[in-house]
């Protein structure tokens, strides 16, 4: 997308500064979520985007699926991470996705899962998603208990997020 003047820059800066801190301030204020719905948008089967986002961390397919804007998830770790229910071993993916319509995407990193995302609504539902990829149906599910699955090695993430593959 081409820029025609520098003022429609600091506009869509401002709206993506604005986007990013009312998310994480969201995400900080927000308890875990009590709801183990799942929004209508990831009911059935999981996109091929969804699950590159869930068991790899890369969030450029699900971007171009869903569009929005990708940002660090640094922020949104140190702010938010009790409300995502990490276990002391996890951390997020280096990168999120803020969709169009306010939903958060970002990879729990896999030490002990290898297919969970964190889904933080627009409502400040914050959910644990598994997308089903390990389970081999590709089915999204929230994550009621924590299932360890053996998690993948440190340095096939390590050359994933490298490599954003």
């Amino acid at each position: 997308m081409t820029t025609h003047t520098a003022n429609h820059d600091v506009r869509k800066n401002h709206g993506l500064i604005t986007a990013s801190g009312t998310f994480i301030l969201a995400l900080a204020l927000a308890g875990p979520s009590g709801a183990a719905e799942l929004p209508a948008a990831l009911t059935g089967k999981a996109s091929d985007a969804l699950v590159t986002l869930a068991t790899t961390g890369n969030p450029d397919p699900l971007h171009a699926e869903l569009g929005g804007i990708v940002i660090s998830s640094e922020e949104l770790q140190k702010k938010a991470s009790a409300s995502m229910r990490l276990q002391k071993t996890e951390h997020l993916a280096p990168k999120a996705l803020i969709a169009p319509n306010g939903n958060v995407y970002a990879m729990v990193a896999p030490t002990i899962t290898k297919d969970n995302f964190i889904l933080a609504d627009n409502q400040g539902n914050v959910l644990r998603v598994d997308v089903g990829d390990s389970e081999g149906h590709r089915m999204p599910f929230v994550v009621e208990t924590i299932v360890e699955d053996g998690g993948t090695p440190w340095y096939v993430e390590f050359w994933r997020w490298i490599t954003f593959q």
